[in-house]
């Protein structure tokens, strides 16, 4: 067989960005459950099928650890290696199969086995792998973060995967290319939905997914439905196949998942609630959100904490907000529909996060705010945990002399790429240890800003002189915007709320240098 194992390497795999790999996120999620995050702060760090290396270079970047990954795409990981040689950072990428992986013998101890999306598109041959490699070498006490597609919510959407595959395989899409073939499959799979398709008449949201395919790129449909393998099953699936591997299921690494309180109905909270076997549960609780895709954390050795335990361990977290509060909305998307986030709750705590210039603040110092008089502690921790769970805020911790620099060096390069290419849409935090997600426009703002572009006029001008030249123009509202004077209000307006939100925050994440701007801050704008 192939090198790639009927893994689609035609175009390479999109550069992704996953927060819940981020290993103060993934302490943070064991603490959700009041589970005891027995990860250190130099964590030992392996990351299986890490594509175009984003999240492994920003976490590695973002702390003093040790990290480690592969991914048998070779072109992948040249690119992987070029941000690893930008931050300086502790890492050691290779192009390596699984099953080579597996037979190296310099492969340490890790307290993190991470692999995102990965499970759905191998072999069985190559999930027994996986799971040998994380029975050998997670150390006890480690994590593993396993996201994955799954049952129920993929089953009624099945059969347009399959029509993808055999279009691949018998279609006319073999001298188009791969964009090209991919384009094809989607013009095949709306002709058959428009030619009286019981299937899709009956199944009204195989239509509904249809159309969201149509607008995904090409790099993300070709690694999500065309390759040879693609596995489904439960959640209880998941959780047998670990079993060997000594792994308990901890919880969502995405913190919105278990909050009951958010996903459920009453209804639904009282059903779950009576159920009390573990693996019976979070079935159950997939069937009520018709779950499409998991994101989950086991661990080798799971030990609760105490209520005291459980306690201390938050009231020793600082948190830092993510997004400008002008940004936060008043609702989230959730599986069962917006919901609102009342302001009597979240309000108070994100003005507190917003003082003194953006600087995190403890959850002790938060209880002690006089904004959040009357607030239980039990309030504030939940609040915390929605607003990190959205991307709204993040937890914190002091960051090294050497953190900081990889993660200056790293963002440096991503602002020198941005003059290039518009493929990378964060850059990392040493506040946080990871990503933090900043637009290409934004980008430019910053590198405005270290050439002393300091006003809203200078940056528009600086940022409309860049897009010009490349021929590109803003888009609003799906239209191209074609006038040099309409571009230029455009960016005016957007360098204007850069300037008097992002970038104060941007300077408390240490993002933005205060140091490199060649002149004083705008107060007045």
């Amino acid at each position: 067989m192939a090198w790639s194992y009927g893994y689609f390497t035609d175009l390479n795999y999109s550069h992704g960005y996953y927060p819940e790999m981020n290993p103060t996120m993934l302490r943070l999620a064991c603490l959700c459950q009041a589970v005891e995050p027995q990860l250190s702060e130099e964590p030992i760090y392996l990351e299986l099928g890490f594509g175009q290396g984003v999240s492994i270079n920003m976490h590695a970047a973002g702390s003093v650890g040790s990290y480690w990954g592969t991914d048998f795409n070779p072109t992948q990981t040249v690119e992987a290696r070029k941000l690893a040689a930008a931050s300086g950072a502790s890492l050691h990428l290779f192009d390596d199969s699984f099953e080579e992986l597996a037979s190296r013998n310099d492969l340490p101890d890790f307290d993190v086995i991470a692999l995102h999306g990965i499970w759905s598109w191998i072999s069985e041959t190559n999930r027994k792998i996986i799971t040998d490699i994380i029975r050998r070498k997670l150390r006890p006490g480690g994590i593993a973060y396993i996201s994955y597609n799954c049952l129920p919510g993929w089953a009624p959407i099945i059969p347009i995967r399959e029509l993808m595959s055999l279009y691949q395989e018998y279609g006319e899409g073999k001298i188009s290319g791969p964009v090209g073939m991919i384009e094809g499959a989607l013009q095949f799979l709306g002709d058959v939905a428009k030619a009286g398709s019981i299937y899709f008449n009956e199944n009204p949201i195989a239509g509904h997914h249809l159309k969201h395919l149509m607008k995904q790129g090409p790099n993300y449909l070709a690694h999500e439905y065309l390759n040879a393998d693609w596995h489904l099953g439960h959640f209880s699936d998941m959780a047998r196949s670990l079993d060997d591997a000594k792994l308990t299921y901890v919880g969502s690494a995405r913190l919105l998942d278990g909050m009951d309180a958010l996903q459920f109905t009453d209804e639904g909270r009282k059903l779950v609630s009576q159920i009390g076997h573990p693996i019976m549960r979070e079935t159950v609780r997939d069937y009520l959100l018709n779950r499409r895709f998991r994101s989950d954390i086991f661990v080798k050795g799971a030990r609760k904490l105490s209520g005291p335990e459980h306690r201390d361990a938050w009231h020793s977290l600082a948190f830092v907000l993510s997004t400008p509060i002008v940004d936060i909305p008043k609702k989230i998307p959730l599986s069962r529909g917006e919901v609102e986030l009342p302001a009597d709750k979240y309000d108070p705590i994100l003005e507190a996060l917003c003082e003194d210039k953006y600087r995190p603040k403890g959850v002790d110092e938060l209880l002690q705010h006089s904004k959040l008089r009357g607030f239980l502690p039990q309030d504030v921790v939940e609040a915390l945990t929605v607003l990190t769970g959205a991307g709204f805020t993040a937890p914190v911790r002091d960051p090294s002399k050497k953190v900081q620099e990889q993660c200056k060096a790293l963002n440096r390069h991503i602002l020198e790429r941005a003059r290039i290419s518009m493929d990378l849409h964060h850059m990392v935090s040493p506040v946080t240890g990871g990503g933090i997600a900043i637009p290409h426009i934004a980008q430019l703002f910053i590198l405005g800003l270290r050439e002393g572009k300091t006003d809203a006029d200078s940056l528009a001008n600086h940022v409309w002189e860049f897009l010009d030249s490349i021929g590109e123009r803003l888009v609003r509202d799906g239209q191209s915007i074609e006038s040099r004077d309409a571009n230029l209000k455009e960016l005016r307006g957007s360098a204007v709320k850069f300037l008097r939100s992002s970038r104060p925050l941007l300077e408390a994440l240490q993002i933005i240098d205060p140091s490199e701007i060649g002149g004083p801050p705008i107060e007045d704008l």
